[in-house]
């Protein structure tokens, strides 16, 4: 019986296994597979329908940024002490602003009878310049100078200008720079000396020439700019400083009915040469044409009153380290009734060699040679002993960047006599040291 249970009960477990194994299979073949992780294509993780929409949208940035590039205004500092600038976007509109200081130390020969003995500090120039130029058609120019001759604060130029033939004839009107002597028509930040020649410091001193207030026509006659002309009528009264003509100052009116016309004409056959000539023609009224040394002392002068005729020639060559520079004037007052209708005449003139010993402005040692002489003739003047004055001068100029220089000019003087001024010793040479440091931005 008990063999009969077993086998009963093995039957049963043999059933019972067969049918989970049967179940168990049957749940398996029901459940699906796992869904594979799909392998990216190749070239990056986006994929390729994206591409062309952001190469659009960089394309779009681009042509933005460009836009924006287009309408933006330049602002910068020109080197060497050439000021700072607004530039329009499309270059046409330019303004600049820019100036310099030049405080000066004199020491001379105590028989030059000057107030301050043999020493003396001032600021020889303190000047503030602004300019606006639109398309090399128009332009303005204003120079304000801080510490004029006689104190206060003048008009040195301010002048607008034309053109009416663009980049090849201008129109300027205003007050300015007369263009009778080239070395006044560089500006004084520029100067290879401390000082202008005498000849050229005496018509200042009338005041004429310098700076005046009129109209000229200027320009370039053939198109390779060879051939520059100038052409002017002012008041012929006018001066850099805050002189009182008639009343005014720095913008001084006319004092009499008469116009002052110059002309000039420059020929530059090669670039390192120029060659040029220019004649003025005046009438004023009472004026003292006076000779005065580099120290500010003076020699000899002489009221002139009436017509003047004036002509200047001059030179100019450059060429890599070596420069010579000339110049002479004469100018004659045939007319004057203050000396019993007796004539005057000053003539006079330099000649000078440069040569860079080392560098250049922007950071440089140049020597300076030059040999002056000015003088006063003509019946007015031919009772008076001492009416030249002869000049050596040997400079250095030091350019320690572009925006500071030193000038050192050791000057020897030689007057003919004591003339009718303040001269002690009579005929002899005279010692001058002149020193400037000048600061430009």
């Amino acid at each position: 019986m008990n063999q009969h249970l077993r086998s009963r009960f093995e039957r049963r477990a043999a059933f019972l296994s067969l049918f989970l194994s049967a179940a168990a299979l049957s749940l398996r073949a029901q459940t699906p597979p796992p869904t594979p992780t799909p392998t990216p294509a190749p070239g990056g993780e986006n994929p390729s329908p994206a591409a062309p929409d952001d190469a659009k949208m960089r394309a779009e940035v681009e042509r933005q940024m460009k836009l924006m590039e287009a309408k933006r205004w330049i602002v910068g500092l020109s080197p060497n002490g050439g000021g700072a600038y607004i530039k329009s976007p499309d270059g046409k509109v330019y303004f600049r602003l820019y100036g310099y200081a030049q405080p000066i130390f004199t020491l001379t020969d105590a028989s030059n009878a000057q107030a301050f003995g043999t020493t003396d500090f001032r600021i020889r120039r303190a000047r503030l310049d602004f300019s606006v130029d639109y398309d090399d058609i128009w332009k303005l120019f204003l120079e304000i100078d801080g510490q004029a001759s006689g104190g206060g604060t003048g008009l040195v130029e301010g002048y607008v200008q034309s053109s009416y033939v663009k980049g090849r004839h201008y129109l300027r009107f205003g007050k300015y720079i007369s263009p009778f002597s080239t070395e006044n028509l560089r500006s004084s930040r520029a100067l290879d000396t401390v000082e202008r020649f005498i000849a050229v410091n005496t018509m200042f001193g009338l005041p004429g020439l310098d700076v005046q207030f009129g109209p000229m026509a200027w320009g370039y006659v053939d198109a390779g700019h060879k051939l520059t002309y100038y052409a002017g009528v002012f008041n012929g009264n006018a001066s850099a400083a805050v002189s009182t003509v008639n009343g005014y100052g720095g913008n001084a009116r006319d004092n009499n009915k008469q116009k002052e016309f110059q002309t000039r004409l420059n020929f530059q056959p090669v670039k390192e040469l120029t060659i040029g000539g220019a004649f003025d023609y005046d009438q004023e009224l009472d004026q003292n044409l006076q000779l005065t040394s580099y120290s500010g002392a003076k020699l000899i002068a002489v009221t002139v009153r009436g017509k003047r005729r004036g002509y200047d020639a001059d030179l100019h060559w450059k060429k890599e380290k070596c420069s010579f520079d000339a110049e002479w004037l004469h100018v004659d007052f045939p007319d004057n009734p203050n000396n019993a209708h007796r004539d005057v005449k000053l003539h006079g003139g330099y000649a000078q060699a440069g040569y860079w010993v080392t560098g250049s402005e922007a950071k440089g040692v140049q020597g300076i040679l030059r040999g002056e002489y000015a003088e006063l003739e003509g019946a007015a003047v031919e009772t008076v002993r001492g009416r030249t004055i002869t000049a050596v001068t040997a400079g250095a100029n030091i350019w320690f960047n572009g925006w500071t220089r030193l000038q050192i000019d050791a000057i020897e003087e030689h007057v003919n006599g004591n003339g009718n001024g303040a001269y002690t010793g009579g005929s002899k040479w005279r010692p001058t040291l002149l020193t400037e440091l000048q600061v430009k931005f």
